[in-house]
């Protein structure tokens, strides 16, 4: 099984820490708009389980995806099971299959995405409706022994700049202001 490595941090200055990334080497590889619908499960309480299911729309792209609780109190590693959703009614099949599953809508997610790439690891620079601004750190590995590729990622947080680990999801930030 492989695992979603992956590590945030809030940043104050976006267009700073993008200097500072291209500085460092990374390449900007794409910038997208992300519209993320989350899902809670008939019965089972994702919140209490640390689970997600999320429909994400993305340009043209989208997918179904199923991530599972976080594997350490650093991090927010966990399993990732995505699913490519095709042509142009994909999002909206998935979306009525799953209402019609009992699947009920909790919350949507929207952010502007820079991506970029140094060295083994993604680094996404996001400005998050409602939130603000962020940079992730991810690269996908296997569950036994990412720790490694995790403190990895962790360094590379903290040569960048960024401030203790936030391991709240997007989701989990806004419930948390309302």
């Amino acid at each position: 099984m492989t695992v979603e490595i992956e590590v945030k941090s809030r940043i104050d200055d976006a267009r700073r820490f993008e200097r500072g990334l291209r500085k460092a080497g990374a390449r900007m590889m794409k910038e997208t708009v992300e519209n993320d619908v989350y899902y809670s499960h008939p019965c089972r309480d994702f919140a209490s389980t640390d689970e997600a299911v999320r429909i994400r729309r993305s340009g043209t792209d989208a997918d179904l995806t199923y991530k599972g609780p976080k594997l350490d109190k650093k991090s927010k590693t966990r399993e990732e099971i995505v699913i490519p959703l095709d042509g142009p009614d994909g999002a909206a099949l998935a979306d009525a299959m799953l209402l019609r599953l009992g699947f009920g809508k909790v919350a949507r997610v929207q952010k502007r995405r820079r991506l970029y790439k140094l060295g083994r690891f993604e680094i996404c620079v996001d400005r998050v409706a409602g939130l603000g601004d962020f940079f992730e750190i991810e690269a996908r590995g296997p569950k036994k022994g990412y720790e490694r590729l995790r403190d990895e990622a962790l360094a590379l947080m903290h040569r960048l700049g960024g401030r203790e680990p936030e391991r709240r999801s997007y989701l989990e930030l806004l419930l948390s202001t309302k």
